[in-house]
């Protein structure tokens, strides 16, 4: 979401992308003593960060699920504000592939999709009885 102070979207990441990926669109771009980062494509504009506020602000979730996620929105600074753990699962395995499915292109939507089911697999709990 660009959160300023949170975003790990930096010069330096954007110089080792150079270095180690092949994404000729997310290279730093250099004119004369200024330095120009490109915007993401995974990036939402303004007004699509808004639609993604209203839109949790909107939500309801049965008792127990998890938090009602509509009071931790502040759709002036487009943040969320006092989540616990179990939000922050919730909203990358389920609510965020459901959020970005219209507002970004295919490729970032693969991406995201891809993000959520490691996840979903990432977080799934092992019992040993499996185990040998």
């Amino acid at each position: 979401m660009n959160v300023k102070g949170k975003t790990k979207d930096n010069i330096k990441a954007r110089m080792d992308t150079s270095l180690f990926c092949n994404c000729k669109n997310m290279e730093l771009v250099f004119d004369g003593s200024q330095v120009a980062k490109p915007r993401a494509s995974f990036l939402l504009k303004k007004n699509a960060q808004q639609l993604v506020y209203q839109w949790l602000k909107s939500l309801r979730f049965l008792d127990g699920h998890t938090s009602n996620i509509s009071k931790l929105v502040n759709l002036e600074e487009c943040r969320l504000y006092g989540r616990k753990s179990h939000d922050c699962h919730v909203f990358i395995q389920t609510l965020i592939p459901l959020a970005y499915r219209d507002l970004l292109p295919m490729h970032s939507r693969r991406l995201v999709i891809s993000l959520e089911i490691y996840a979903l697999v990432s977080c799934r709990k092992i019992t040993l009885s499996g185990l040998k």
